[in-house]
């Protein structure tokens, strides 16, 4: 039994190992560029008084599993919520290949703080917040299953139809997850509002604080988050639409190991190619890939910090 157990944990091991040598170093190709867009920069001079905050769970090497708590005059939104403390136990209908690899590369970041504890700790009562989701994958919504259960979740039309149980395949929406978010999911009504260099948009508050767009390929309704702080402090999260800082700015695939989880890898790379054009165009705004530590680092300068 223990010969055992060590081959399974030297497996995992070299399963870690090896997933994060294949993100760092794997061969990743140049993506065309995006098309010439209209820019259409927003109105910032009637922002409200709003703070966010840099709320990490979960870390490995420079990869991060964070959230973001916004806190507005209208109430608290978080937009993700890492990975699920009960992670493990979660993964049990997955075939072993599966649950090998989503322990090696997302349940390596975390949680190592509860969410509900991080937002006590930033004074946000964990009852009396929304979730906003850039996507529904397990390392983005599983938070949520240590949330109390009256927590409303904001999700794109398309990804609400994609998180429907036995909706999704292979890795994509956790069935306890699934289980979780049916009847809580509020969609995010997109209107023909140009943004910046996307053609819809969603003002959550309606005052120029919060705007979503969206992003959608790397799952079927993936959301960008725009946190407009002032005029000369504006956040932009991206999910997983960029999987790391290298890939946003020199317009790179993602690496080949996270390849399995695009769920359209043309729409995905178009989408990339996008962001890669309007980071150059708008190097003020900070852009937040989900899991690029370096990135929220320049963004916050720490965990826990909160811009106002």
């Amino acid at each position: 039994m223990k010969k055992r157990r060590r081959a399974i944990w030297f497996l995992a091991f070299l399963s870690v190992a090896g997933g994060y040598v294949g993100y760092l170093f794997g061969w990743r190709h140049g993506l065309p560029e995006a098309p010439p867009h209209t820019r259409v920069k927003p109105p910032l001079d009637k922002l409200p008084a709003l703070s966010v905050c840099w709320l990490e769970t979960g870390k490995i090497f420079d990869n991060t599993g964070s959230s973001l708590l916004i806190r507005h005059p209208k109430g608290d939104l978080i937009v993700d919520a890492g990975n699920s403390s009960h992670f493990k136990d979660e993964l049990a209908p997955y075939s072993f290949g599966d649950r090998f690899w989503l322990r090696a590369l997302p349940g390596a970041l975390g949680p190592s703080l509860l969410l509900p504890a991080a937002l006590t700790a930033a004074g946000a009562d964990p009852a009396k917040v929304r979730l906003l989701v850039t996507h529904a994958h397990i390392d983005h919504v599983g938070g949520l299953m240590d949330l109390p259960s009256t927590v409303p979740v904001l999700m794109a039309q398309p990804e609400i139809d994609w998180a429907a149980p036995g909706a999704s395949s292979g890795v994509g929406v956790v069935p306890a997850h699934s289980a979780r978010l049916q009847g809580h999911m509020e969609p995010i009504v997109f209107s023909p509002t140009p943004y910046e260099v996307f053609d819809q948009s969603a003002d959550l508050f309606g005052d120029g604080g919060v705007v979503v767009v969206p992003l959608y390929g790397h799952t079927p309704g993936s959301v960008g988050v725009f946190v407009n702080i002032s005029p000369s402090l504006r956040l932009f999260h991206v999910g997983d639409a960029a999987h790391d800082w290298r890939g946003l700015e020199k317009r790179l695939s993602e690496p080949p190991v996270l390849a399995r989880t695009n769920w359209d890898t043309a729409k995905s790379e178009a989408v990339l190619s996008s962001l890669s054009a309007y980071h150059a165009a708008a190097p003020d705004v900070f852009m937040l890939p989900a899991h690029a530590r370096q990135a929220w680092l320049r963004a916050f300068g720490e965990p826990t910090r909160c811009l106002h």
